[in-house]
């Protein structure tokens, strides 16, 4: 008899106006060449998002979802990236956060890079856990009281199933690791971690991922005071609006009801 075949390994990416497109690209790129033989299923990426009408990403770019919340497969690891302006309005779309909430109880693993830390914040899918999100934003997770917030600048922070990852080009190495991770627990045997690694490299390899920048840094802890100024002082003003995006979240606007005066 026949054993019956293994459902893909679904990596769903959420998307939503204002998404950044390294966000997304980065982790599509490294599942696409992760081969899932090693854990005995294939590997399917899935982009989800309210419609499947184009969505303006942070710069010119549109992209289009493959399935909307309701026609969204079952997902394994739930990927949510970050993004720029917009970002403000998915912090207090309930039907985002609903929909995250919903697939993060039922998914294997719950990953966010960038500000798509916020967003999980937002949802509550932090609560408890330690994470990290882009050097930029992290005094506006600092917001959710219940969110442990790590020191330093890690490109990524695992606790538990929940694994966060700081800004934008992180979302690559994020994923190799994620790649890594998913061998260790789903291949099984005492040589998991070995073929963990194998396929890690491999994936790397595939994409070709040595980055050499032409300088080295690229994170407050790694660079000088004369290039980290300006290019902080260049997000005051969307941070601001963040805080007050978050601010709203935590502490809806609730009407009082005052009493008149009967003449």
């Amino acid at each position: 008899m026949t054993a019956p075949t293994p459902p893909p390994f679904t990596v769903g990416i959420v998307l939503y106006p204002g998404v950044d497109i390294l966000d997304v690209a980065g982790p599509h790129e490294v599942f696409a060449f992760f081969d899932g033989e090693v854990i005995g299923r294939t590997i399917e990426v899935a982009t989800v998002a309210a419609s499947t009408d184009p969505i303006q990403t942070s710069g010119v770019l549109k992209v289009v979802a493959q399935y909307d919340y309701d026609a969204a497969p079952h997902i394994d690891m739930l990927f949510v990236p970050g993004g720029g302006a917009g970002l403000q309005d998915a912090i207090g779309d309930q039907a985002l956060l609903d929909f995250l909430s919903d697939r993060a109880g039922k998914a294997r693993y719950v990953v966010s890079v960038c500000t798509g830390g916020l967003l999980l914040a937002s949802a509550g899918l932090l609560d408890g856990y330690r994470a990290t999100t882009h050097w930029g934003f992290i005094e506006c997770l600092k917001l959710f009281p219940k969110v442990t917030v790590v020191n330093g600048c890690p490109r990524w922070v695992k606790d538990g199933n929940r694994i966060t990852g700081a800004g934008i080009s992180s979302s690559i190495d994020e994923s190799l690791f994620m790649v890594q991770t998913i061998v260790t627990d789903l291949a099984g045997g005492p040589d998991a971690e070995e073929k963990a690694q194998l396929a890690s490299q491999q994936a790397q390899l595939s994409i070709q991922y040595n980055p050499e920048p032409p300088f080295p840094g690229g994170d407050p802890c790694s660079v000088s005071y004369d290039v980290f100024e300006p290019v902080n002082a260049g997000m005051v003003d969307f941070r601001a609006a963040l805080d007050e995006a978050i601010e709203a979240r935590l502490h809806p606007a609730t009407k009082t009801y005052k009493a008149t005066v009967e003449a």
